[in-house]
């Protein structure tokens, strides 16, 4: 079975794609992660009609699916920041009383964090304690984003559900809070 003409062009400029999507990104790994998710569908797609110009319509196809990826980042930050609101939020006055149940629930927490899986525990190391983005993360330890984003939302998920356990509350007494 040959290469459709469009999987021949991207073979032909993928050079090219790579450092237009870098440029873009600002990263590499995540530039190939993209030009492979644009070969992949490449590869995927029946051969309809002709394109004239398969270069120009290779790269249109690269810079849309640029503009997927970081709307889809957009609404990523945007949910983990509403998450981060809702888990870290403070609402009485700092007392010797609260201090103390705060320091409790701390280590509470410390000890959800110490029961997710190594790289769930690294991960929101980087991002929490170090401020890394997910893309700085998925850099430096050679993984997905979308691996990064999974590991993080089961950290907070973690999370949230142990402040749930040591308030006593009900898993879905905060629902309309989180969704």
């Amino acid at each position: 079975m040959s290469d459709s003409a469009l999987l021949q062009a991207y073979r032909e400029h993928e050079y090219e794609l790579l450092r237009f999507l870098g440029k873009r990104l600002g990263s590499p790994s995540l530039a190939s992660d993209i030009a492979h998710d644009l070969y992949v569908k490449l590869a995927g797609a029946k051969e309809s009609r002709p394109v004239r110009d398969s270069r120009a319509y290779l790269f249109t196809m690269a810079a849309n699916l640029v503009i997927d990826h970081l709307r889809v980042e957009s609404r990523r930050r945007e949910i983990l920041a509403e998450a981060d609101g809702v888990v870290w939020r403070r609402t009485e006055e700092l007392t010797p009383e609260s201090h103390a149940l705060a320091r409790a629930e701390l280590d509470y927490l410390a000890g959800a964090v110490a029961e997710l899986p190594a790289r769930c525990r690294r991960v929101f190391y980087l991002n929490r304690y170090e401020g890394l983005s997910q893309a700085e993360i998925a850099d430096e330890l050679g993984l997905g984003l979308t691996t990064v984003y999974k590991d993080l939302k089961t950290a907070m998920a973690a999370l949230i559900a142990a402040r749930r356990r040591f308030s006593g509350q009900s898993p879905h007494d905060d629902e309309q809070e989180i969704g």
